[in-house]
């Protein structure tokens, strides 16, 4: 599963009353300018980090100074673990994978740094919960903390800004991954092949399951019947549909109390090789970027 996780970008300032600095006036920098200093700095080869066995690099990043904004490829993974790797159709040893050797895993990264306002935004792209974050972060942070004498601050973007725009949006299905609540149906499947099993629940034709926001407040029959579901599954989402756009979220947990993460769909995002094709999911991440925006910086509409 690939998934988009908002975070934001602050400039902590302890010389001032004012608790974070405006991103384009951070003393004598430009946090835009100190993000894309460091990254091109980095060059094209892999940076090995001995203290966490982790290598990475950063690659096709582009820049758009105009709008404020940076968008390219993270890859990073890890090493010190020799195993083998299979072929699943066989079950047969296709690489035997040393202690030297880094399975790497290409992450989308997008960061917009606007001027005149204390925060930012930052896109970070995640495969089956495996992100970026705390690598990319702790990079950043030690840079920035070297070059200004402030702390980099990058935290979950707080769920109810991407919430808001989405909770009125109608709810068409309903999808139980890793079902388990019939013991011989789910042996059968099994037998197919499958990896995992998923049972999805769809609205009637011409109907709805519900607002999205039901299923995330306790109390309500939505909500009820999701907990009943929950012992059942590994996870359970809703895709809901407002004004023509589909989204995917995770449900059965309070929306205040959830970490945002926006899943990505096959309907929304090209996939080659299980992978995100590149532009598609750029365009993608445009749509998810503007509609922070939009609530973020009312007034503000860029498109890339």
């Amino acid at each position: 599963m690939h998934s988009i996780s908002p975070y934001s970008i602050r400039c902590f300032n302890p010389y001032s009353d004012e608790r974070y600095s405006v991103l384009d006036k951070i003393g004598q920098y430009d946090a835009y300018d100190l993000f894309r200093d460091f990254i091109t700095a980095q060059g094209d080869k892999f940076k090995i980090v001995e203290e966490s066995k982790q290598v990475y690099r950063f690659f096709g990043m582009k820049y758009y100074p105009e709008i404020r904004q940076m968008a390219g490829w993270f890859e990073a993974g890890t090493y010190g673990v020799k195993n083998n790797i299979i072929d699943i159709e066989t079950g047969n040893v296709d690489f035997e994978k040393a202690q030297k050797n880094a399975e790497i895993i290409r992450h989308y990264v997008r960061f917009y740094i606007p001027a005149g306002f204390d925060e930012g935004i930052a896109l970070l792209h995640s495969y089956k919960g495996n992100g970026i974050k705390t690598l990319l972060y702790d990079l950043l942070r030690e840079d920035f903390s070297k070059t200004t004498k402030r702390t980099l601050h990058m935290n979950p973007l707080a769920y109810k800004k991407a919430f808001q725009l989405w909770e009125k949006a109608v709810t068409k299905e309903i999808k139980l991954t890793k079902f388990q609540a019939m013991a011989d149906i789910t042996d059968q499947l099994k037998k197919l092949g499958h990896k995992e099993q998923q049972l999805v629940i769809k609205a009637p034709s011409r109907g709805k399951l519900g607002a999205l926001v039901d299923f995330m407040t306790p109390g309500t029959e939505e909500y009820g019947v999701i907990e009943s579901l929950r012992p059942h599954c590994g996870q359970i989402k809703a895709v809901v549909e407002l004004d023509g756009k589909k989204r995917t979220f995770t449900v059965g947990v309070p929306a205040e109390d959830q970490i945002c993460e926006i899943i990505m769909d096959e309907e929304d995002v090209e996939m080659i090789g299980g992978n995100p094709e590149p532009k598609s999911l750029h365009k993608w991440c445009t749509t998810l970027l503007n509609e922070f925006i939009e609530l973020m910086y009312p007034g503000i509409k860029v498109v890339v």
